[in-house]
C-alpha cells in the first residue's frame, strides 16, 4: 500500500516523521524476529527522483532506498534488537553486549549544510547511545552511497568530523538523554 503525504518541508517535522517510521520498524522487527538485520541483506543505497519513505519490509522488497528510509530502518533495528544489531566493528558494540542491552536508544538525525539564503543539503544518519556515549552510523555510506563501503567505526569518525563542520539537526521536542549534551569523542586508533 502506498500512502502519500504532501508536506511543506520543515526539518523538525521531517525528523519527527522519520523517527515515527523508526519506531514502526522497531515494532515490525520485534513482531517478526526472523527478519534479517539491514547490513546482512542485499539492500543498497539508491537515489530517488520522488521521495518515498519505506518501512523495513517494503525496503527489503524494493532492495534499495536512500538515506531517509535506510536511517529509519537502522534506528529501528537498534531499538528492537539492541546489541544484537551491532557488529564487533560498530562503535559501542562491546559496551552494549557487556550490558546485555536488548534495546539501544537510537534516532534518525539530519546532518545539514545550509548557506544563508540557499536551500539546504540534508542527509539522514543514525545517532545512538550506549553507556552514556553518543555514536553515529550512516547506513547510506555503508550500503553504497560512496565509492567505498565504510564500516561502523569509519562512519562514526566521518560523521563526527562532518558534524563539527556542518551541524546536526534533531527534533527539538525529542527526549534528551542527560549524557547526550556532550558526546564523548572517540579518536581513531
Amino acid at each position: 500500500m502506498n500512502i502519500t503525504v504532501a508536506l511543506t518541508f520543515n526539518e523538525r517535522d521531517a525528523v519527527s516523521l522519520l523517527n515515527w517510521l523508526a519506531r514502526c520498524n522497531a515494532r515490525l522487527l520485534r513482531e517478526r524476529p526472523t527478519l534479517p538485520l539491514l547490513y546482512s541483506t542485499s539492500v543498497v543505497y539508491g537515489r530517488e527522483e520522488e521521495e518515498t519513505w519505506s518501512d523495513f519490509i517494503q525496503l527489503l522488497a524494493q532492495g534499495w532506498e536512500d538515506c531517509d528510509a535506510l536511517a529509519a530502518a537502522r534506528a529501528g533495528e537498534l531499538l528492537a534488537r539492541g546489541w544484537k544489531a551491532l557488529s564487533p566493528r560498530d562503535p559501542g558494540y562491546a559496551a552494549a553486549k557487556a550490558a546485555g542491552l536488548t534495546s539501544i536508544r537510537a534516532e534518525v538525525a539530519l546532518t545539514t549544510s545550509v548557506r544563508p539564503g540557499e536551500h539546504g543539503l540534508y542527509h539522514c544518519i543514525v545517532r545512538y547511545l550506549v553507556d552514556g556515549t553518543v555514536w553515529f552510523d550512516d547506513p547510506s555510506a555503508r550500503l553504497g552511497m560512496l565509492d567505498e563501503r565504510l564500516d561502523g567505526r569509519q562512519c562514526h569518525e566521518r560523521i563526527v568530523t562532518r558534524v563539527r563542520l556542518a551541524g546536526l539537526r534533531r527534533a527539538p521536542d525529542a527526549p534528551r538523554h542527560p549524557h547526550a549534551r556532550r558526546p564523548r569523542r572517540r579518536e581513531s586508533v
